[in-house]
């Protein structure tokens, strides 16, 4: 097979699963049902029933992922980067990285160079983009691939170390079924252009080398579940949660021919001829939601201890401690600094790559990812914990740096330190000189209307 032909296939492969994903995450999943016969009765109703539980599992791992920027012993590197990071904007392109890689279990950065010299660099839908790895070295990208919609036409390009190859059909991407729709885009000499950078620019971010498995895989089925319980709970407290009264009275006032159910609403029966003639009425007992809510509690459970999300995430757990706090979040803890250290690999590439377009000759170890603290921070908690470790020999610029803090942060620290530190110097001697004053003009402290010799004695 070409290597045209497989990437279109792996693309074209990618729409459906990806699509259906992000739907899951945005709250669009569809109703499941058991059987036939809950459709038909289920696709009449006007209103739609969900819960978005998928989207809390995602969130709940995004809000500890925020790259920072960068650390580097070179300072004229590091004010580089630093600058481009706020010029471009790569903040933004670092939180969409986090968000795809933990829906589809894969991202992209592209890096490129723009016609005015400039450094260019963005984020790529998943969808969109397709990574090849050498078989012999499963690190090692043998090429990749991305196609888009330009003037109603699909473009494909193929990356390799060398060249860039480039493809164009006469369609839009939703509308290409045969990968035999791509020419070689007559833009380009033969479709070929030269890879100045000898090496292939678009950054492939994973969140397993192995397989692309996102967090919501496990997740969809439970939410599946949990969609169809709160739609029969809802459906249930509309037709069966308000009492339905019922009345036994002549033939001539009832009308079995209206027995429907809803809120004040009285069914009306004939009694028999032959019976007692006399009028009765009651009251059939109201839908019990408890059941509904019980088996949306053990749902919960299960997502929590599948996808290590904290069950106060999910549901309400009442008022807890600080510590059990610290306790119940620390699995997703563990999995955000898991994160934060796959993703910090390919990072530290992309880093390497914009300073090399810039100039710069680093090694990608001695560049460092700065990353908040994924921990949920409890003031008290932490204040006694830098105590301890103050008091065991830790310096507090390593326990901040542990925690996230960045080298600017840290020396603010100190200036602002060290200025209080002055102004307390510059108090002090502000009012040791005016105590002197008073003295020599006669004026002895605690010791009213004394001079100094009746007062107290003093040396030169």
């Amino acid at each position: 097979m070409s290597d045209l032909a497989r990437a279109f296939n792996a693309l074209k492969g990618k729409q459906s699963k990806y699509a259906t994903l992000n739907d899951y995450y945005n709250g669009n999943a569809p109703l499941v049902y058991a059987s036939e016969e809950f459709r038909a009765q289920f696709t009449r109703l006007t209103a739609r029933f969900s819960e978005n539980w998928a989207a809390v599992v995602i969130d709940s791992l995004l809000d500890r992922l925020s790259l920072q920027g960068f650390k580097l012993d070179d300072t004229s590197a590091s004010d580089s980067i630093e600058n481009l990071w706020d010029e471009l904007d790569l903040s933004l392109d670092s939180d969409e990285i986090c968000r795809d890689v933990s829906i589809t279990g894969e991202a992209f950065l592209m890096i490129e160079r723009k016609e005015d010299g400039s450094v260019n660099a963005f984020a790529n839908p998943p969808h969109l983009c397709h990574a090849f790895y050498c078989e012999d070295d499963p690190r090692e990208m043998a090429f990749a691939a991305k196609w888009f919609d330009r003037g109603g036409e699909a473009h494909l390009t193929l990356y390799y170390t060398d060249v860039l190859v480039h493809y164009v059909a006469k369609k839009q991407r939703s509308e290409v079924d045969n990968v035999n729709a791509f020419t070689l885009d007559p833009e380009f000499e033969q479709g070929i252009e030269v890879n100045e950078f000898s090496r292939i620019p678009l950054f492939h971010f994973q969140r397993d080398r192995t397989s692309l498995f996102g967090e919501l895989q496990n997740v969809i089925p439970l939410q599946n579940a949990l969609n169809k319980l709160f739609a029969d709970m809802m459906v249930s407290a509309e037709f069966g949660a308000a009492p339905q009264r019922y009345a036994i009275i002549d033939s001539m006032s009832a009308d079995q021919a209206d027995l429907k159910n809803g809120p004040n609403k009285i069914w009306k029966f004939a009694y028999d001829a032959e019976g007692s003639g006399r009028p009765q009425v009651g009251q059939f007992e109201a839908t019990q939601l408890n059941n509904f809510l019980v088996a949306i509690d053990h749902i919960a459970t299960k997502i929590a201890v599948i996808t290590r999300t904290p069950k106060h995430f999910l549901l309400q757990q009442g008022d807890v401690s600080g510590e059990a706090l610290i306790a119940m979040e620390a699995p997703l803890n563990r999995k955000a600094k898991k994160y934060t250290s796959r993703l910090g690999v390919t990072w530290r590439q992309c880093a390497k790559f914009i300073l090399e377009l810039q100039g710069f000759s680093v090694e990608a170890n001695d560049i460092e990812p700065i990353w908040e603290d994924v921990r949920t921070i409890q003031p008290l908690t932490e204040s006694v914990i830098r105590v301890n470790n103050s008091k065991a020999g830790i310096p507090i610029d390593t326990q901040l740096e542990r925690e996230g803090w960045t080298d600017d942060e840290i020396e603010e620290m100190h200036s602002v330190e060290d200025a209080n530190t002055s102004r307390m110097t510059d108090a002090a001697s502000v009012a040791r000189d005016a105590a002197l004053a008073r003295f020599n003009a006669g004026q002895v402290p605690g010791v009213p209307n004394a001079t100094p010799q009746e007062g107290m004695e003093t040396e030169e």
